[in-house]
């Protein structure tokens, strides 16, 4: 078998440890689960086309996306990186939008500070990437479709972090009640989060998209993964 093969059973052995021991950890079944859907990501990329000018490119675009989320750092939920990764999946496709999220978190966090959210920053920012590439046809039709998606992961990727700040014993109370409260408790943020992908898309979205896409013609990077 090919490392391809092995990286697949070894994300599904860790999705089903995560089943199996869930009934006594939740958490730690999270944290198994997730990191089995980020290998599965990893090797997504692995199996499309990888080339020297696509390696490098997406080395780029993950550091000016690091960089702006670092620089608004101090702004508490105004975060360019979002808009950056939806972007760059429109143009580059799923699995590069996939990497391009997961690599934010992974790389700033390492001015930011890691810890176990680290995990599921990439996986929810890896998520956000690879379904705005599997859309990213109804987006360059349709602009307010793409205004929409921005501004609703804004919220689901604060509610997916509310998630794990209960599942992890940050919060006091436990269950469905705790993640409402940690929920209404980040509405603002969240809001902000929602508006600031509407506002960015809105004034440099078709700007990006025509940068990303030269460069893609340049070099013969456009991803025949792209969907919808």
């Amino acid at each position: 078998m090919n490392r391809k093969i092995y990286l697949f059973i070894a994300s599904f052995i860790l999705i089903v440890i995560a089943v199996i021991v869930s009934a006594k950890s939740m958490a730690a079944a999270l944290i198994l689960a997730v990191t089995g859907v980020l290998i599965i990501g990893f090797s997504m990329f692995e199996r499309s086309k990888v080339t020297a000018e696509r390696m490098v490119l997406l080395s780029i675009i993950t550091a000016v996306s690091s960089a702006g989320r670092m620089l608004f750092a101090a702004v508490p939920s105004i975060n360019p990186s979002s808009f950056i990764v939806i972007m760059s999946a429109m143009v580059f496709g799923p699995s590069f939008g996939f990497m391009t999220g997961a690599l934010t978190a992974l790389v700033s966090n390492m001015i930011l500070g890691h810890g176990p959210w680290t995990l599921w920053q990439m996986l929810l920012w890896g998520l956000m990437g690879f379904l705005a590439g599997m859309f990213s046809k109804s987006f360059e039709k349709h602009i307010w479709i793409r205004l929409a998606y921005g501004f609703i992961w804004g919220f689901i990727f604060g509610w997916g972090m509310n998630l794990f700040y209960v599942v992890s014993g940050y919060i006091t109370e436990t269950g469905f009640k705790a993640f409402l409260i940690a929920s209404a408790a980040s509405f603002v943020f969240d809001l902000m989060h929602a508006i600031g992908n509407l506002l960015l898309i809105l004034l440099l979205g078709n700007r990006f998209i025509k940068i990303f896409n030269r460069t893609a013609l340049k070099y013969g990077l456009k991803d025949p993964q792209g969907g919808s």
